[in-house]
């Protein structure tokens, strides 16, 4: 059906549904040949009220902090894949409760809270942020490895056998 975009109020979203299926489709196309879950990363698609069409193709989504872990679960049905850089003592409950993996940002960061997640009543899957010190961006705003970043731990710095256990 033919719609005239000139009748529509500005400002507003307009979504496609047929062309957002239609992307959808080709996401369920790469997963199923690849043998992967693909998640959706709100900072890349936020328009949660089109998550009803979006979960019927994707199975979860990731999340940077405890109020995006919630919209996972609240929207997308799923508990969240969380990354943050900086969790806080206050939130972190909230965390657990809303997230199948939580991935830490530095070794102290992990050793802060893993005991948290280790006596959580389900498991959830940890994960450590590399930074590899190499990057093809050339604009260090953009460059998880630029010089001075916080962005992930430097495998130079782990002591011998510090992730055991």
């Amino acid at each position: 059906m033919a719609i005239d975009l000139n009748k529509i109020p500005s400002p507003c979203y307009v979504l496609d549904e047929g062309l957002l299926r239609k992307n959808l489709e080709l996401i369920r196309g790469v997963r199923d040949a690849a043998g992967v879950d693909i998640i959706l990363a709100f900072k890349g698609f936020a328009m949660w009220s089109a998550f009803p069409i979006v979960r019927e193709y994707i199975s979860g989504a990731t999340a940077s902090g405890a109020y995006e872990a919630r919209l996972a679960v609240e929207e997308m049905k799923s508990l969240a894949h969380t990354y943050s850089p900086a969790y806080t003592e206050d939130d972190f409950d909230e965390v657990l409760e809303c997230s199948s993996h939580i991935t830490f940002n530095s070794l102290s960061q992990l050793e802060r809270f893993l005991p948290a997640v280790k006596n959580y009543s389900r498991k959830i899957s940890v994960g450590l942020r590399v930074n590899p010190e190499f990057s093809e961006v050339d604009t260090d705003l953009y460059n998880p490895c630029s010089p001075g970043t916080r962005l992930g731990s430097y495998p130079r710095n782990w002591a011998k056998n510090c992730l055991k256990g």
